[in-house]
């Protein structure tokens, strides 16, 4: 009987620590079949960041960047842009799109890390992101832990002959016990029943820029 308990005991801990194991793994050396759907778990880049099956939030997966100074939550249906992708010593770039079927909205998202960037001379960096997106921004500032956000919405009129409203929010992002920036573009485009997704779409973007942080940043996860 004893015998019996030891071994049924020892089987039981070889499981546990089998799907221990499992949910240890990166996606990228999982099997594809034990995978969550999404196109981020589908595109051999992509799911290359992506640290875990686990969701951060519905519909979010921890992204790391390769140089490992920053991450943040990535979209089950974001999908990379290999070819925009940058990493150098002190610079990544990491551009992604997300886009679901039936929705008449798509985003387009643009992260930059700098990290050379040290604490102050906030409207510089500012007016480099008024640069960028050629419109006057109003910042709003929100500190977590040892880094700064200042976010700023946007919304461009629709040119003539084309069908199509776009907005988003523009942010910096800065690191305040030591150097280290990150610029954020986060574009929506919507073909139709703007108005009545707009205010939702924004506050998921919004969110969604709180989930960037550095990796050495005592707020981090």
């Amino acid at each position: 009987m004893k015998k019996t308990t030891i071994i049924l005991c020892a089987f039981a801990l070889f499981i546990l620590g089998g799907c221990q194991m499992e949910k240890s793994q990166k996606p990228s050396d999982m099997d594809p079949k034990d995978l969550p759907e999404g196109r981020a778990f589908e595109d051999e880049f992509t799911k290359g960041f992506i640290q875990s099956t686990e969701e951060v939030s519905p519909g979010y997966y921890p992204l790391l960047s390769k140089n490992e100074r920053f991450e943040m939550a990535f979209p089950k249906e974001g999908l990379m842009a290999s070819e925009q992708y940058v990493s150098k010593d002190n610079f990544e770039s990491i551009s992604f799109n997300d886009w679901e079927e039936g929705k008449d909205t798509s985003s387009s998202v643009n992260v930059d890390f700098h990290s050379y960037f040290k604490p102050g001379d906030i409207d510089t960096k500012q007016k480099s992101l008024q640069s960028k997106i050629g419109l006057p921004l109003e910042f709003e500032e929100v500190t977590e832990g040892q880094q700064t956000y200042y976010i700023a919405s946007f919304e461009r009129e629709m040119e003539e002959g084309i069908d199509e409203f776009v907005y988003g929010l523009a942010a910096y992002i800065q690191k305040e016990n030591n150097a280290g920036g990150i610029f954020v573009f986060y574009t929506i485009y919507c073909e139709a029943n703007c108005e009545d997704t707009k205010k939702e779409e924004l506050k998921e973007a919004y969110d969604w820029i709180l989930t960037i942080k550095f990796s050495d940043d005592e707020g981090a996860t």
